[in-house]
């Protein structure tokens, strides 16, 4: 998830050609999960993952689009707002939660 805006960077390159896209894909289906030992993990196992094929075409679009901020997919979406509006201590509990193995 992203936490941070990208909004005042890309305010400060304003006019200068350059652009910024904060992309924040999700769980995606790519050998990283394999390597890095989460493949097991909730976040994989339970609520699934989008095709590598489907992010990179968002992530594109996005920055073809100059949006300074792209959520890959709905539910990736819904979650990110999600965090706008509950306390940060359980935002933070259930990050943890859906990055746990599933069992």
């Amino acid at each position: 998830m992203c936490f941070l805006s990208p909004r005042p960077i890309a305010n400060e390159l304003r006019n200068t050609g350059v652009t910024v896209t904060c992309f924040c894909p999700g769980a995606t289906h790519t050998d990283f999960a394999q390597r890095a030992g989460i493949e097991n993990s909730r976040i994989f196992k339970t609520f699934g993952a989008m095709s590598a094929e489907k992010v990179a075409l968002d992530g594109y679009r996005a920055v073809m689009e100059g949006r300074t901020l792209a959520i890959s997919g709905a539910h990736n979406w819904i979650v990110a707002q999600s965090t706008r509006f509950a306390p940060r201590k359980m935002v933070t509990a259930i990050s943890r939660w859906i990055a746990e193995k599933a069992s």
